[in-house]
C-alpha cells in the first residue's frame, strides 16, 4: 500500500500491549465458555437449540463481519458512492432472512437436524456430499485467507510490528479456545466480542463525527451522493454472491441449528439484519467522508480500499489504538468462526468416524497454506468474488432436495446441475463479449467488480438460472431413460418421522445428557 495510506503508528510497546492484552482476554474467555462444552459432545459438535434470541443476534454479526469490511466496504463507497455503500450494507444483512425460511425446513426435515453436510449426505447420498464437503473446506479457507490477509494488513499499517507474528498467534489463540470448547466455546465468544465490537463502533462513530466535518461545498464537488447505475446493479449482485455463498459457510448454518425455536431463529434473523446493516453502513460511509474531507482521493495514488484508514490518519494517534483492538476483536470473532466451520465440514466428510483430535490436528495444520497464503497480500476482494461466483452457480441443486415435489431429483442430477451453472457462466461470457478466450475467462472475474459494462451482472443472474436448467434437464433425460429401459423410478422417501417440538426438546435433552465427551 502507499505510504500516503499509512495512519499513525501505534508504538511498538503500546502495540504489543493493545494487540496481545485483547488476545489473553479473548483465550480466557474463551476457556470459561468453552469449559461447559469440553466435554459434552453435544454441545462441543452441535450445540444445537443452545442459544438464545440475544446471543444468536450477536452471533449473526459476527459471522458476517470482520477486519476486512474496513477495505472492502470504503473500497465500494469510492466508487459507486452512498448508493453503493447501501446495496452492500443490505446485500451483507438480507441474506439472514433465507436461513429463517430454510432453518425450519430443514428442522421439519429431520428434527435434529445439525448441519447443510448432514443433510445432504441423507437426502443425496455420498457422492454429493464429499463434493459439498470439499467446497465447505474450501469456502472457509478462502475466508480464512481474506481475512488474514486484512489483518495482516492492518497490522503492518498501525503498527511497527512485523505483522507475521502476532498474526500468527491470532491464529493460535482461536484455535486453542475452538479446540477446547468447539461451537459452543465459538458461539459464547462471539457473542461477547461483539458485544465490545459494537461499543468501539459507537465510540469511532462519535469521534469521526466530532473529528472530520466536511463543508457542503467539498460535498458537492467531489460527489458520491446521487444514485449511480453500478450501485444499483451491486443491490442484485452482492445481495445474490453474498447469499449464495453463506451457504457453503457452516458458521451460518450452525447458528441456525443453535436457535431454541423457529421463532427465536426469525427474530435472531430480524434483529441480525438491522445490526449488520447499521455497521456495514457506518464502515462503508468513511469512504465518501474521506473523499469529502480530502485526505483520500482518486489522484493520490491511494487504492480506494485505504480509504478508511486515511481517515484514521487525520484523528489523534489514540484512535489508531482503538482501530488496532477493534481489529484485531472482528478478526478473532471471524477467525474463530472459521475454524469451527472447518472442523465441521471436515468431521461431516468422514462421517464422524474419524477420532475428534485426528480433525483437530488437521484443522491446526491446515493453518499453515492459509497463513502461507495470507501473506502473499492476494485481492480480498477477489477472493471473495470467485467464491460467490462459486456458490452462485452450485447452491441451488442442492436446496432442491428441500421440496417435497422434487423427491425426483437424484444426486446426479444435482451433480449436472452444479457443473452446468458453471458451465452457464462461460457460454453468457462467450456470448456477451463475443469471443472464447474472455468469454470463458468471466468465470476468473478476473476484471473484478467495479465494471463499465453488465458482464458481472449477467454471470451473477445466470449462474444459478444455468444450474436450474441443467439439473431438470438432466433429470428429464435420465428419467427418459430409465423409463425406456424399464427400469423403476427414482424417488426419495424421507424415512424420518416427524415429531413435535416437545419430543425434539426431549429427545435433544437425552442426547445432551448421555454424549461421552468427545475423545
Amino acid at each position: 500500500m502507499s505510504e500516503g495510506s499509512s495512519s499513525p503508528k501505534v508504538s511498538s510497546p503500546a502495540a504489543n500491549a493493545l494487540i496481545y492484552v485483547t488476545l489473553v482476554c479473548f483465550l480466557a474467555l474463551g476457556i470459561v465458555a468453552g469449559w461447559r462444552s469440553h466435554r459434552n459432545a453435544g454441545l462441543f459438535l452441535k450445540a444445537i437449540k443452545s442459544q438464545s434470541v440475544l446471543a444468536l443476534t450477536l452471533n449473526f454479526l459476527a459471522v458476517n463481519i470482520g477486519s476486512g469490511i474496513f477495505f472492502s466496504l470504503p473500497q465500494v463507497g469510492t466508487i459507486a458512492g452512498i448508493t453503493g455503500v447501501f446495496a452492500y450494507a443490505f446485500a451483507s444483512g438480507a441474506p439472514l432472512f433465507i436461513f429463517a425460511v430454510l432453518g425450519p425446513l430443514f428442522r421439519k426435515h429431520n428434527s435434529r437436524q445439525w448441519s447443510m453436510t448432514a443433510f445432504i449426505m441423507e437426502r443425496y447420498g455420498r457422492p454429493l456430499h464429499l463434493v459439498y464437503s470439499l467446497i465447505c473446506t474450501l469456502f472457509v479457507g478462502m475466508y480464512m485467507v481474506s481475512e488474514l490477509t486484512t489483518i495482516y494488513s492492518v497490522y503492518g499499517l498501525l503498527t511497527p510490528l512485523h505483522p507475521l507474528v502476532p498474526m500468527i498467534i491470532l491464529c493460535v489463540v482461536t484455535t486453542i479456545y475452538t479446540a477446547f470448547g468447539g461451537v459452543f466455546a465459538s458461539l459464547m465468544t462471539d457473542a461477547i466480542q461483539c458485544v465490545l465490537i459494537l461499543v468501539l463502533i459507537i465510540v469511532s462513530v462519535v469521534v469521526v463525527s466530532v473529528s472530520v466535518r466536511p463543508s457542503k461545498e467539498d460535498i458537492e464537488r467531489v460527489g458520491l451522493v446521487k444514485p449511480t447505475k453500478m450501485g444499483g446493479e451491486l443491490f442484485v449482485i452482492l445481495t445474490l454472491a453474498i447469499g449464495f455463498s453463506n451457504m457453503y459457510h457452516q458458521g451460518f448454518w450452525q447458528r441456525t441449528f443453535a436457535s431454541r425455536n423457529d421463532r427465536d431463529l426469525r427474530w435472531a434473523t430480524f434483529f441480525g439484519f438491522w445490526l449488520v446493516f447499521i455497521v456495514a453502513a457506518l464502515v462503508g460511509m468513511s469512504g465518501p467522508l474521506a473523499a469529502w474531507a480530502g485526505t483520500w482521493s482518486p489522484d493520490s495514488g491511494v487504492p480506494g480500499s485505504s480509504a478508511f484508514f486515511t481517515l484514521i490518519a487525520s484523528m489523534a494517534g489514540w484512535v489508531s489504538g482503538l482501530t488496532l483492538v477493534l481489529s484485531t476483536s472482528l478478526s478473532c470473532c471471524a477467525i474463530d468462526t472459521c475454524q469451527t466451520a472447518m472442523f465441521a465440514s471436515l468431521y461431516d466428510m468422514v462421517e464422524q468416524k474419524v477420532n475428534i483430535w485426528v480433525v483437530r490436528a488437521t484443522v491446526v495444520l491446515l493453518n499453515i497454506p492459509i497463513i502461507f497464503l495470507a501473506m502473499r497480500a492476494p485481492d480480498i476482494l477477489q477472493v471473495y468474488l470467485l467464491a460467490d461466483l462459486l456458490a452462485c452457480a452450485t447452491i441451488l441443486p442442492v436446496l432442491f432436495g428441500l421440496v417435497k415435489r422434487l423427491n425426483f431429483v437424484h444426486w446426479t442430477d444435482a451433480l449436472v446441475g452444479c457443473f452446468g451453472g458453471i458451465i452457464a457462466v462461460g457460454v453468457f461470457g462467450q456470448a456477451y463479449l463475443g469471443n472464447v478466450h474472455d468469454g470463458w475467462r468471466l468465470l476468473l472475474l478476473d476484471g473484478g467488480l467495479y465494471v463499465e459494462d453488465e458482464r458481472v451482472l449477467g454471470a451473477f443472474c445466470v449462474a444459478p438460472l444455468g444450474s436450474v436448467v441443467f439439473t431438470f434437464f438432466f433429470a428429464g433425460l435420465r428419467r427418459l431413460v430409465t423409463r425406456l429401459l424399464g427400469r423403476q423410478q427414482y424417488l426419495y422417501v424421507n424415512s424420518i418421522a416427524e415429531s413435535s417440538d416437545e419430543d425434539r426438546e426431549t429427545t435433544l435433552e437425552k442426547e445432551y445428557a448421555s454424549e461421552k465427551p468427545p475423545s
